[in-house]
């Protein structure tokens, strides 16, 4: 009788446990996340972000390399769509001048909710030396939230 009172217990908190496991779901990795993962394992990031070309073109050359980074057609589009988006550009002239890739994913990560990340893209926009208009704000706002 003991025993099965025991197990019983056990059984009781595996199962809470797992029944609250879907709330502490894992966040999605997000498309500038798996460009590192995948591709700076063999290319530099530096190299592979001076590359400036469509979403088309880029698929093109990831594809030539698709099986050997292991990168399924999925995340190849993921990738594709990162590297080929036209705001990129705008975002590295920007942003990147002053902040290093790697402060930019960390305050993304800092400000979870999309609102939150608005109020620093403001924030920036509104320093003297940042050289971003409105439309310029709205447009790097955008790129963040879709690709980081």
């Amino acid at each position: 009788m003991k025993h099965i009172i025991v197990f019983t217990g056990l059984l009781i908190g595996l199962l809470g446990f797992l029944g609250a496991a879907p709330a502490a779901e894992k966040r999605k990795i997000t498309a500038s996340e798996l460009f590192y993962i995948k591709c700076t394992t063999c290319h530099g990031a530096d190299e592979s972000l001076k590359r400036h070309a469509s979403k088309e073109q880029f698929l093109v050359m990831i594809r030539t390399m698709q099986f050997g980074a292991k990168v399924s057609d999925q995340e190849m589009e993921r990738i594709a769509a990162f590297l080929g988006d036209p705001t990129r550009i705008l975002f590295e002239q920007r942003c990147t001048r002053c902040h290093d890739i790697n402060r930019i994913r960390q305050a993304r990560l800092e400000r979870r909710t999309d609102a939150k990340l608005k109020v620093l893209v403001e924030k920036m926009r509104k320093k003297d030396t940042s050289g971003i208009s409105e439309q310029d704000a709205a447009a790097i706002y955008q790129y963040l939230v879709a690709f980081y």
